[in-house]
């Protein structure tokens, strides 16, 4: 059987032509070379937000490591008949797991809020720093604010252990609020594939759900309670938990329904 040399196959397929005398690829087209060194591309992303959920990954990640026991009491608390059985300052602002909570729920509320805004187009296209700044300083006053008027409305018409009990139940819907949120933050900026209304609507959800759970919870407290006014406890619903719910959902129907 003759023997076939690698070189007589080759040089009879055709790959041995010098490609370099033939006509070019890179010519005899109207494209012109517009920069003769590579040329970064930078787009219009806004990196503060990928840094802001890189902070709250770490934050999760580390409370998950360090204080696992802790998280698992926090949703356990989440039933009616367990909140009281949580320690008083367990997920106060004086812990540090509290505090870490806390900062995950303004991250994450913050961040919602700047996205909603800025889907519907209600917000100008550029740096949106100041506008997650302001956002998370009108947040940080309103709660700060809420955590005052009931620790002094405690002190003032005596029932301090009510008030107690509000602010501890306050700070257990904030922190799992936090929790939930910051999955629908996340799909909503990397999720480019899915619809983003379908992450807004669950985030709605989520809040308004979370609002009327704790309204139904300052209702039980103070009706569980001979020391509580009910006219007080009527008015102090209206004018820091109700309102605010109400104006919440016009918004939602306004803007985002």
């Amino acid at each position: 059987m003759p023997q076939i040399k690698v070189s007589d196959s080759i040089k009879n397929s055709g790959f041995s032509q010098d490609t370099s005398l033939g006509p070019s690829i890179f010519k005899g087209h109207e494209l012109q070379p517009v920069h003769q060194k590579p040329v970064l591309h930078l787009t219009n992303y806004d990196y503060l937000v990928a840094l802001v959920l890189f902070i709250s990954f770490c934050v999760f990640v580390w409370l998950y490591i360090a204080n696992a026991k802790r998280l698992n009491q926090l949703f356990k608390s989440f039933s009616p008949n367990r909140t009281n059985q949580l320690s008083r300052d367990e997920y106060s602002g004086s812990n540090r797991t509290g505090l870490f909570l806390s900062l995950l729920f303004l991250f994450s509320i913050t961040l919602f809020t700047g996205q909603v805004l800025e889907f519907y187009g209600l917000t100008s296209r550029g740096d949106h720093t100041f506008m997650y700044l302001f956002i998370a300083g009108a947040l940080l006053i309103m709660y700060l604010v809420k955590f005052i008027f009931i620790r002094l409305s405690g002190f003032i018409f005596k029932t301090g252990k009510e008030a107690l009990d509000y602010s501890s139940a306050l700070f257990v819907f904030i922190n799992i609020l936090g929790l939930i949120m910051l999955p629908v933050v996340i799909c909503l900026e990397f999720a480019k594939q899915a619809n983003p209304r379908i992450f807004i609507y669950a985030g709605f959800f989520f809040i308004v759900s979370f609002l009327a759970l704790r309204l139904l919870r300052g209702i039980v407290i103070g009706v569980n309670s001979n020391r509580v006014s009910k006219f007080y406890l009527f008015l102090y619903l209206c004018t820091l938990e109700i309102i605010p719910f109400v104006i919440l959902v016009k918004l939602f129907m306004l803007y985002v329904y």
